[in-house]
């Protein structure tokens, strides 16, 4: 049906039944569009889906979340269907009806390439995480005080 979709992958993060993220080449304009609709026919649980483009790791929370941060627009991107079946089992749905979202969070196609390729940055690796999450732990009190 939707030959340009490279891979699925079903989240953990929503109980590997309500996210689901798709990989995929888009070769058209609305393209995207069809395939978050396609994916929510495909079973009643999906809930949530991300599409994002071939360079994107599906497996990768991180870098899902780095497409959505950096490929994607609210006001054009996003697409809700209110009053859907959901699942029974999700206890943020009423009886299991509910709202499902979808995200394009792929680049342009007609973008240049360089524009929204991953950069890194020199001495990212040796950062050190817990400096990080104290600095996150202080940020997190001045916020509550």
């Amino acid at each position: 049906m939707f030959p340009n979709v490279r891979n699925v992958h079903l989240a953990p993060g929503g109980t590997c039944r309500y996210h689901l993220y798709v990989q995929m080449k888009p070769r058209h304009p609305g393209e995207v569009k069809n395939v978050i609709l396609g994916a929510f026919a495909a079973h009643y649980d999906i809930k949530h889906v991300v599409v994002v483009d071939e360079d994107v790791d599906i497996f990768d929370a991180e870098m899902v979340e780095w497409a959505i941060a950096t490929r994607f627009q609210a006001d054009k991107d996003l697409i809700v269907i209110s009053g859907s079946q959901g699942s029974k089992l999700d206890p943020s749905t009423d009886e299991g009806f509910g709202a499902k979202m979808g995200i394009d969070a792929t680049a342009a196609i007609d973008a240049p390439p360089f524009r929204f390729k991953r950069i890194s940055v020199p001495g990212e690796k040796e950062i050190d995480i817990d400096n990080v999450l104290d600095v996150d732990a202080k940020i997190g009190d001045l916020l509550r005080d």
